[in-house]
């Protein structure tokens, strides 16, 4: 029992970015790695989860300013936020994840049985409807977990689930192989294998341009580069957490002082990234309620480490030292982020800060002279797909400079700096990886796993080794000593260049109840009601 409990606290939820006995759904304890997200000083509190008066109408809608364009909208084809945001409102997984302490939570699963440590059953509700109108069965959860196989972007939430087996209408079984696997539950929560019907898949509908799921909203509109929009789903299986709104309209708006602007004369009702300069002025602002608060985004300079450029170690060495991480949080956030030079998320149990190198340019151009490397045949391109990063990329470039390495900024949209990432088509990008476990982070982020997020391509055998070996070990206290000995070499061998770690904070109309925004950066709109 011990060890099957052990199995649910270990999840990871993934961006891209963020859960014994038989059962019904139930809300596991904290997992000892991860804590609730605490508020920062000058922080609006915490939405008030107060649900809305029972017999309350659906009322107008809610208009949400957003960053960036979706590279996609259908579940297992992006590894983005961006649409992750959208997947939440029109699919459902059999758990998702809980906003208030990231742990995997049932959400189709009405109830659910550890056959084994390596095994387990899980029973929907009988009541749950696509948006096409068929009834969700175990045949669908079978086939979408088929589908995912074959999508790029999402096989490595797949890996934890080795084989499955429909029992009847309602029932699935899934096996884990030979091993237990500590990632299953925070797998059965990540987008990619949210649920899609049967019959339309097997017809190959085209889920990029039209998502068909169960969740709260229904997928209406997509006007590239300028909105989406999405309706309240009116058959939606879980009472308590229908939609209380009538549609959500996300309006597609670059630039951080345009989302301000129309936050502020009413054109939106929430602002999902706020642009950092704007943040004292809306504190200020009656009428606008902003929501700051601890994230468990790990934002990096990421450095291809296939190209013969940056194989050296002490190359990255320097550059690690070079950078300078309080200004690059002032330049790109207004100091609304905390500077971190730890390969792995300082949040979680089993991160190591042992081993660190200190902001130092002078001893960054001491390792290059020391180890013959000239510095001026070390330039290189970096990839910023905001104005946030920009000026990170701005600091980086100075930074650099200063030691004697030349840089250049090349701006793309998200969706093309994504798929110049994964395609190993770039010298140097600025990204983030979001994650609610360190095991989950670790796995995705620094191990060489065919389909993972490993977009620096750091090949460390030993961190391999540890890491994998984590997977299967679900003593929380001996796989954190583990992944602490591998975080340990992740900072020695420098795969990645870390700057910051993120802040949640968003923006929104007073009149506005949000009940749940998590560490991970999700919002769950159906929630949401006014006042």
């Amino acid at each position: 029992m011990k060890k099957i409990l052990s199995i649910i606290l270990a999840g990871a939820f993934i961006i891209g970015a963020l859960g014994a006995c038989a059962q019904t759904p139930s809300q596991p304890a904290p997992p000892a790695s991860v804590q609730p997200a605490p508020s920062q000083p000058g922080a609006a509190p915490a939405p008030t989860p107060t649900p809305p008066p029972a017999e309350a109408p659906l009322g107008r809608g809610i208009t949400i300013a957003t960053q960036n364009e979706a590279p996609s909208i259908a579940p297992a084809r992006h590894n983005a936020m961006a649409g992750g945001y959208k997947n939440l409102l029109t699919h459902n997984g059999l758990f998702r994840v809980s906003a208030s302490n990231l742990d995997p939570v049932p959400d189709l699963v009405e109830s659910w049985a550890a056959v084994s440590d390596t095994v387990f059953e899980f029973t929907i509700y009988d009541n749950i409807m696509f948006h096409n109108g068929d009834n969700m069965t175990a045949y669908d959860i079978a086939a979408s977990l088929e589908y995912v196989r074959t999508t790029p972007d999402a096989r490595s939430a797949h890996f934890s689930i080795e084989s499955w087996e429909v029992v009847d209408t309602y029932t699935i079984r899934l096996s884990t192989g030979d091993e237990p696997n500590a990632q299953l539950f925070a797998d059965l929560a990540h987008t990619g294998n949210f649920i899609m019907p049967l019959s339309l898949i097997e017809a190959g509908h085209d889920f990029n341009t039209q998502p068909v799921g169960s969740g709260p909203f229904v997928f209406e509109e997509w006007r590239f580069g300028d909105f989406l929009r999405f309706s309240a789903f009116e058959d939606y299986f879980d009472a308590e957490r229908s939609p209380n709104v009538e549609y959500t309209l996300w309006r597609i708006i670059p630039e951080g002082a345009a989302r301000t602007i129309a936050l502020e004369t009413g054109e939106v009702d929430f602002v999902v990234e706020v642009a950092f300069a704007d943040v004292p002025r809306l504190q200020g602002e009656s009428g606008i309620t902003v929501y700051t608060g601890s994230g468990a985004g790990h934002n990096q300079l990421l450095l291809n480490t296939s190209l013969p450029i940056f194989e050296d170690i002490n190359v990255r060495r320097a550059i690690d030292m070079a950078i300078d991480r309080e200004a690059i949080v002032l330049a790109g956030f207004n100091g609304l982020a905390i500077p971190t030079s730890q390969q792995t998320p300082p949040i979680f149990d089993g991160a190591s800060s042992q081993g660190l190198r200190e902001f130092d340019p002078e001893a960054a151009r001491a390792i290059l002279a020391e180890n013959g490397i000239d510095p001026a045949t070390l330039s290189f391109d970096i990839i910023a797909d905001n104005e946030d990063r920009r000026r990170m990329g701005e600091v980086v470039q100075s930074n650099l400079l200063d030691i004697g390495i030349e840089t250049t900024i090349t701006m793309n949209d998200l969706a093309t700096s994504l798929s110049r990432m994964t395609d190993g088509d770039f010298e140097a990008a600025f990204a983030g990886f979001t994650s609610a476990s360190l095991l989950g982070f670790m796995r995705s982020v620094l191990t060489t796993e065919p389909d993972r997020e490993n977009r620096s391509r750091i090949d460390v055998p030993e961190i391999n080794e540890l890491v994998l070996a984590a997977v299967n070990v679900m003593d929380t206290n001996e796989r954190n000593a583990m992944l602490y000995e591998a975080s340990i070499l992740a900072n020695e061998h420098v795969g990645l260049i870390p700057t910051h770690m993120a802040m949640i904070i968003r923006a929104f109309n007073s009149n506005l109840v949000v009940p749940e925004i998590s560490a991970v950066g999700n919002m769950q709109f159906n929630m949401v009601f006014w006042e």
